[in-house]
């Protein structure tokens, strides 16, 4: 790896730390604050990295975005930006870390994280989230996991990761 490579994917562990796990990167100490919502459910997930399909208890996306069909094309430019996205540009961190390079939900920080990432090569998984769950949950993070909320992005970027996301499990065809 070249100096800045290793200087830049060093930074982006210790902000991942900060921002995502409340700077507890040893994963010993857990932070219990407590959340006042309404609309939250609790994690039903069988806590395996691998287990496919994953239980999950995500709350359903609200209309009109759990109905929703990604409204880009499924082209290469679409699919390559959402490659980027998924393996660098993301910010608060790219997805990858948490997700793993083959999207399997295995990234370098997926030890320190309950419930574990998403695996989305898990073609019963990723079959019954539509395109709108997906997008929901990216841009507004999930409640009672370690996935924050993206909102930065804007929305054509974030249906291009509903793209590559999907290339993953090959629920959705490439061109």
């Amino acid at each position: 790896m070249h100096v800045n490579t290793c200087a830049v994917f060093i930074f982006r562990t210790c902000l991942l730390c900060i921002l995502v796990l409340g700077g507890s990167c040893t994963g010993v100490e857990e932070k219990s604050v407590p959340v006042k919502e309404t609309n939250t459910v609790e994690m039903k997930t069988i806590d395996s990295p691998g287990l496919c399909p994953q239980a999950r208890g995500t709350i359903s996306a609200p209309e009109p975005y759990a109905s929703m069909s990604n409204p880009l094309p499924a082209s290469n430019h679409n699919i390559s930006g959402g490659k980027m996205l998924f393996r660098e540009d993301a910010q608060p961190l790219p997805c990858e870390n948490c997700h793993g390079f083959k999207g399997n939900g295995m990234g370098i920080m997926f030890q320190m994280m309950k419930p574990y990432p998403r695996d989305f090569t898990c073609y019963y998984t990723m079959k019954g989230l539509s395109d709108g769950q997906l997008f929901w949950v990216i841009k507004n993070g999930s409640h009672g996991t370690r996935m924050p909320a993206y909102n930065k992005l804007h929305d054509s970027q974030i249906w291009q990761l509903v793209h590559f996301i999907r290339y993953f499990s090959n629920s959705k065809p490439l061109p």
